[in-house]
């Protein structure tokens, strides 16, 4: 049985971990911790795994989905949507009106969940991600550091709504 609750300090580094895993750029750990310790970031565990996590903020009656990730073994089982449903029940009573997201438009099966639980497109940022393809290769001009970043392009993201 998978339990969502609030962060624990204990359980920020291995929810990380997952995150990292996916991630091109991932952020600071110090960073991943700040949100995930800020009292309303979601965690789900089975037995004593981490499964996964929401990280979540709140603006006045908004909530934000920051991220969002369920660990490879446990993907496919509908733990994402056990997760966004505990979120929603904390926006609730928290008096939230809306719930924002920001996907990559090349993740259909994240945009499909999300149309499911009612979630509408109202916008797209251009070149907001990252990609595979922004690679290293090796520079000689430079002595501080054998290797630069080549430009790439980038991914748009996909502005989702949710009204409460």
């Amino acid at each position: 049985m998978v339990i969502v609750s609030k962060f624990a300090k204990a359980d920020v580094s291995i929810a990380y971990n997952i995150f990292k895993k996916d991630r091109i750029s991932p952020w600071s750990f110090t960073t991943f911790e700040k949100s995930a310790l800020n009292g309303i970031s979601l965690v789900a565990k089975q037995e004593c795994d981490i499964t996964g996590y929401v990280l979540l903020t709140s603006v006045l009656d908004e909530f934000t989905i920051e991220d969002i990730t369920v660990s490879d073994d446990y993907r496919g089982q509908g733990l994402g949507r056990r997760i966004m449903e505990a979120g929603f029940e904390l926006a609730n009573k928290m008096q939230q009106k809306t719930v924002y997201l920001e996907v990559r438009c090349s993740n259909q099966t994240a945009i499909k969940l999300y149309r499911s639980m009612g979630f509408e497109l109202v916008g797209e940022r251009k070149n907001y991600y990252e990609t595979t393809s922004n690679v290293f290769s090796a520079d000689n001009s430079s002595l501080a550091s054998p290797y630069s970043k080549i430009s790439a392009p980038r991914e748009n993201a996909y502005v989702m709504k949710k009204v409460l």
